[in-house]
């Protein structure tokens, strides 16, 4: 008998919690928009206006933008070709079972 452990992890996690704000449309806003504060995505779409606990996961996506972006501008191919855009934030850290 196998005994693994699994982690189910929600594709579109929820990042602001005072108001229920998920990642995608936080990630949708910062790539529409080449936001570079957070306090612009606060004012979208109020993530981060309350306690300011996903400060750092909304910085990180702009940061993340933007490093997408200067790739795109170096290897045109390389952003075509990726699929992680696609997949939540904390999916990336745990491995398929």
């Amino acid at each position: 008998m196998e005994n693994s452990t699994s982690v189910e992890v929600e594709e579109d996690e929820i990042i602001c919690k005072c108001f229920q704000v998920k990642e995608n449309k936080i990630r949708s806003y910062i790539a529409m928009n080449d936001v570079t504060e957070v306090e612009d995505v606060t004012l979208a779409c109020e993530a981060g206006g309350n306690c300011g606990s996903c400060h750092i996961l909304i910085q990180l996506f702009i940061d993340q933008n933007k490093h997408k972006k200067a790739l795109a501008k170096t290897d045109p191919l390389r952003d075509a070709n990726s699929n992680n855009h696609k997949k939540g934030f904390w999916k990336k850290f745990f491995a398929d079972s």
